[in-house]
């Protein structure tokens, strides 16, 4: 619906679709299959080592993941060269593009969607709760088959194994049970609802797709003799791994010269005094893999990412010039400070979402008529599961969540409105992946939460289901990345190599259930003997462990009623991100994008929008100056910026674990 020429307008697609066409569709290798597993097993035990032991740059909360997208860096340019020399049939391009697909789809699951924040979700109020803070009182609400019934087992957790303790294992499967379930049906409802929209947005509206355009230059048959031989590539990779080599060293060794990505400027300094301190937070930082991905993208969508965000902070500025907003940015639930920018970003993301379903409708209601057998067209034997599968996987697992939410003390009503709401959210983030190239998805709040609380939900939901409503966030919701298997990119790739996705989809479920068992007890055994979680990771074990009940305190205390502010926002928002969808629907010229709306209000905006200020920025000028031509002649430029951005990570996360450096970091802040 929201698709623009590609003079100008929309990136160059990564490979032909006529030559495509002609390649027949083929099953991804069974050695393929069997190394996509063993590489998901390593990948469940390094994740957790690299971002709470090492402390390194969190890999598995951004998009691509940085955990899958470094294997597929050593299968293709390290196995894939000594195969080579050693006369051994190489992996083909099909194999690693469908190991990829897998490892994309569990990344998340060793990091911050799952397995790193199952144990402080549903312990963190008892170990935490003193006599001053009232949780003990609260913790009861707590079902009893979340967690260990042993304070001394929480204790060892969150403080690390003194001398002569040992792990209780057998007490840590309670968690796992009783999350591990819900967070596997979740991922594959998911899977299904991605193969039922999948053909209307690569097919039909022909997205771009940024972050797959790098893994597919990268795994061509001939890459070596044409995409790595390019030298605007490795001019572009050399930007990257100049600065960040110079920035590690310093980090090491003070005395080395560095050149600052992060908070450049540091403009936060000059902005002091009243109205200009309702800017905070506003950082200049350079991620150069991100200008890589906005100028690949469809050019409205990141500028328009950046110009609401630009928006949004002069609305700051406007509130505290009429004493409106009286600090700087709040998320809160219980927040009502001008501009509101929850309640816009859940206007908008919501009508975002609809906009994009409306779009596909067509395809949707075909899709729905051949899984209910009532017309033979369109054909799904290509698609990653029928669409009769797909169709009773997305009922089945939307009634199985919301039977584990009514489990769990919610409400039937509301646990079914909060599943349907966070599949609408996640459907939204995954657009903001395909169309814009987002690769930073971190939220400050919970939107299905904030919708429920504006409404008056703290009159009329029990404090059990709200519980249960704060607690469900951190595994339905980005808070750290990408929540979901990044199925879609995945499906992508995999119809551009014409891979059957089939077996592929088949071992992504495999591959989740591999993936949960094994990264949660690597977790447990690091944190237990590296000096317990609140020692390791204040953000993971202590925020994490607190925020539920310290939200569910606010909400019992405020006990607010409707809010006419924030209903009146998001219903404005909405309607604001309806006229955008209008106008660029009917009139060419028009380049606000609804998707950057909605995008400009998520919390990790304030990380990327000077980027895609640079990207999108690029991208306008050699399409104004150079047209389609010079576009595609910079194009592996660009391509080279992200390919660099990652290698460097790759690398300094290798020299931390040799040399035991803590606290470097690529990504974040």
């Amino acid at each position: 619906m929201f698709r623009r020429d590609a003079a100008g307008r929309s990136p160059v697609p990564a490979r032909s679709s006529e030559t495509s066409a002609k390649t027949p569709f083929a099953p991804v290798s069974a050695r393929a299959i069997t190394a996509a597993l063993l590489l998901a097993l390593f990948l469940a035990f390094a994740t957790s080592y690299i971002e709470f032991v090492i402390q390194g740059t969190q890999i598995g909360s951004f998009a691509p993941s940085g955990n899958a997208i470094l294997l597929l860096f050593v299968m293709a340019l390290a196995v894939n060269p000594l195969l080579r020399r050693l006369k051994r049939r190489q992996i083909g391009q099909r194999e690693l593009i469908g190991i990829y697909a897998v490892l994309l789809a569990v990344a998340a699951l060793a990091s911050c969607q799952f397995a790193q924040w199952v144990v402080p979700v549903s312990t963190g109020a008892y170990y935490y709760a003193t006599p001053y803070n009232g949780w003990n009182e609260l913790t009861p609400l707590i079902p009893s088959w979340w967690a260990p019934d042993d304070p001394q087992d929480i204790r060892r957790f969150y403080e690390g194994v003194k001398t002569g303790e040992t792990v209780n294992w057998a007490v840590w499967w309670k968690p796992l049970l009783a999350w591990g379930p819900f967070v596997l049906v979740l991922y594959v409802t998911f899977l299904c609802i991605a193969s039922l929209l999948r053909r209307a947005w690569t097919d039909h509206e022909r997205l771009a797709f940024p972050l797959v355009q790098l893994p597919l230059e990268l795994t061509e048959e001939n890459a070596r003799e044409s995409f790595l031989r390019h030298r605007l590539v490795w001019i572009g990779a050399l930007i990257p791994t100049v600065i960040h080599s110079l920035n590690g060293l310093r980090h090491i060794l003070p005395l080395v010269p560095g050149i600052p990505v992060r908070d450049a400027g540091q403009i936060s300094l000059f902005l002091t005094g009243r109205p200009w301190d309702a800017l905070q937070p506003i950082w200049l930082d350079v991620y150069f893999c991100l200008i890589g991905f906005a100028f690949l993208s469809t050019r409205d969508v990141p500028f328009s990412m950046w110009f609401f965000y630009l928006l949004y902070k002069g609305m700051c500025v406007l509130g505290a010039s009429f004493n409106w907003t009286p600090g700087g940015e709040d998320r809160s639930l219980a927040g009502e400070q001008f501009p509101l920018i929850e309640a816009q970003h859940v206007g908008a993301m919501l009508t975002m979402v609809c906009i994009t379903l409306w779009a596909a409708r067509g395809h949707l209601r075909q899709a729905i008529g051949k899984a209910l057998g009532l017309t033979r067209e369109p054909d799904d034997s290509q698609e990653p599961l029928s669409y009769r599968m797909a169709l009773i996987g997305t009922a089945v697992g939307f009634s199985l969540l919301t039977l584990w939410c009514t489990a769990a003390g919610m409400p039937l009503w509301a646990a079914a409105a909060t599943m349907l709401i966070s599949f609408l959210f996640m459907i939204g983030v995954h657009r903001m992946m395909a169309e814009g190239g987002v690769n930073f998805l971190w939220a400050a709040q919970s939107g299905t939460n904030y919708l429920f609380f504006s409404i008056g939900g703290a009159t009329f939901l029990p404090v059990k289901a709200w519980l249960v409503l704060l607690c469900l966030p951190y595994f339905v919701w980005n808070f750290k990345g990408p929540v979901g298997p990044q199925a879609l990119e995945g499906f992508k790739m995999l119809q551009e190599v014409r891979a059957h996705p089939r077996r592929v989809t088949a071992t992504m479920i495999a591959g989740m259930l591999l993936t949960m068992i094994a990264a949660y007890w690597s977790m447990i055994y690091l944190v237990h003997t590296y000096g317990g979680g609140a020692a390791l990771d204040g953000y993971r074990y202590v925020h994490v462990g607190q925020r539920p009940f310290q939200e569910l305190q606010s909400v019992q205390a405020t006990h607010a009623p409707l809010s006419v502010p924030k209903v009146l926002t998001i219903l404005l928002s909405s309607l604001f991100t309806a006229f955008l969808g209008y106008m660029r629907w009917h009139h060419l010229w028009w380049r606000l994008h609804p998707l950057g709306y909605a995008a400009s209000t998520i919390w990790a905006m304030n990380y990327m929008w000077f980027s895609l200020l640079l990207g999108s920025t690029a991208n306008w000028l050699l399409n104004r100056f150079g047209g389609l031509r010079l576009y595609r002649r910079a194009r592996p430029f660009f391509l080279g910026l992200i390919l660099g951005d990652f290698l460097m990570l790759g690398l300094w996360l290798l020299i931390n674990a040799a040399l035991g450096v803590r606290g470097f970091y690529i990504f974040g802040h």
